[in-house]
């Protein structure tokens, strides 16, 4: 499989926050495979598919009002994945400008050398704007879900494999003793 490199999934972004921040949705689908998902975690909010990701950002990309601002504080990569953190600052619906936080996990298609998906964690800020942006119906959208609906249920922590691998042990009773 074809690895992107960092600087090659900036370069997407790049051309990915352009198009949002030009407010122009067309363009910014224009970023990515043909069927993306989109995750808003702090939302609990799942978003498949090209039609429900262009119903999304027809809400949230006309923002002027909002002035959104943000400003990169890490940029890290795996196998075609770029994280981006980033302050923010953007004014609410009263006109004061506030401040927030997100994380966002950007998966790539490395062939098609497009966006695959989005992962996105937000402060409470963030959030309460995305969910005016978003309006009451959003979640009953054809193509938004909950993420929880098709979550897979943890039995285990995954902690005590790793630590056995490494021949370590857990002992969750060891403090109450």
């Amino acid at each position: 499989m074809t690895e992107l490199s960092k600087k090659e999934m900036e370069e997407i972004l790049l051309v990915h926050e352009i198009a949002e921040l030009e407010m122009d949705v067309e363009a910014t689908l224009a970023t990515l495979a043909p069927n993306p998902h989109y995750e808003l975690a702090s939302l609990g909010l799942a978003i498949d598919g090209i039609d429900a990701v262009r119903e999304t950002y027809r809400r949230i990309l006309p923002n002027q009002s909002r002035d959104v601002a943000a400003e990169k504080r890490v940029h890290a990569v795996a196998s075609n994945t770029l994280l981006r953190e980033a302050h923010m600052s953007f004014n609410n619906l009263d006109g004061e400008r506030v401040n927030g936080l997100y994380l966002v996990v950007m998966a790539f298609d490395p062939a098609l050398k497009l966006i695959s998906g989005e992962r996105m964690y937000m402060d409470p800020n963030f959030g309460k704007m995305m969910s005016e942006q978003l309006g009451p119906d959003f979640e009953s959208l054809p193509g938004v879900s909950r993420i929880d609906a098709s979550a897979p249920t943890i039995a285990k922590h995954d902690a005590y494999k790793y630590a056995e691998a490494a021949g370590k042990t857990i002992d969750p009773t060891r403090a109450a003793s």
